[in-house]
């Protein structure tokens, strides 16, 4: 026996694209905003840390180019 969903219970379903799982299904009424914001930081805090290893892989590439050049 299926549940009967009032209006404040409906689902809706988004595609989420290939960085996702496929699809999410979120309230009818939910906050987007909130949703979007969230979205947003999650990329904002991946972007911090590309830019955090670029800067150490840079940092030890002329480290390691550094001391090679005195070794020789």
């Amino acid at each position: 026996m299926e549940p009967i969903m009032s209006d404040e219970e409906k689902k809706v379903t988004i595609e989420t694209g290939d960085a996702g799982k496929g699809t999410s299904e979120i309230a009818e009424d939910a906050n987007t905003e909130e949703l979007e914001e969230r979205a947003l930081s999650v990329f904002s805090s991946e972007r911090n840390e590309d830019l955090t290893a670029l800067v150490l892989c840079l940092i030890t590439t002329f480290l390691v180019l550094l001391f090679t050049k005195w070794m020789v």
